[in-house]
């Protein structure tokens, strides 16, 4: 393979990182964006029936809520771990190229080792973000669901 095309291919390749790490940053920011108008719908729910926890609002609305939210991390979990996967091909895809012509090397962000296992490091990090925000959220969620039960309970 000539020198162009290997460029050919790369520029490609990185295009292809590029669009999938906007793809998965709509989604985590869609996510991200329902959960916090739920919450805001779930604390304003739950103080309408301050003092009054025993009321029919205070048990269904809040949980309710917490149903909602739960139901949109599943939702958007398989879109992210798509994108993740996508992300994860690309990169090895880029790596082969590069161990296949290390001249390409100079037309990468990391051009030495250790910038390389900085950039690794990097990715590594956002990948966990990604992959364990839905997680928290879900946790989260479960605790609100549980807590106006425990408020009519113990309250």
């Amino acid at each position: 393979m000539t020198q162009h095309a290997s460029t050919n291919e790369l520029d490609h390749v990185c295009g292809e990182i590029r669009a999938e790490i906007n793809l998965l940053n709509s989604r985590l920011n869609a996510l991200i964006s329902s959960q916090s108008f739920l919450v805001i719908a779930y604390g304003s729910s739950l103080s309408a029936g301050y003092g009054n926890w025993n009321g029919l609002f205070t048990i269904t609305l809040p949980p309710l809520f917490a149903i909602l939210g739960i139901a949109l991390v599943l939702e958007a979990r398989p879109g992210i771990a798509a994108a993740q996967e996508a992300i994860s091909h690309w990169r090895r895809r880029e790596n082969h190229l590069i161990n296949e012509e290390p001249a390409l090397r100079a037309f990468t962000l990391a051009t030495d080792e250790q910038s390389r296992k900085r950039l690794e490091l990097r990715q590594h990090a956002g990948s966990r973000f990604s992959s364990r925000a839905p997680m928290i959220f879900i946790g989260a969620w479960i605790l609100f669901f549980l807590l106006p039960f425990a408020l009519r309970i113990w309250g």
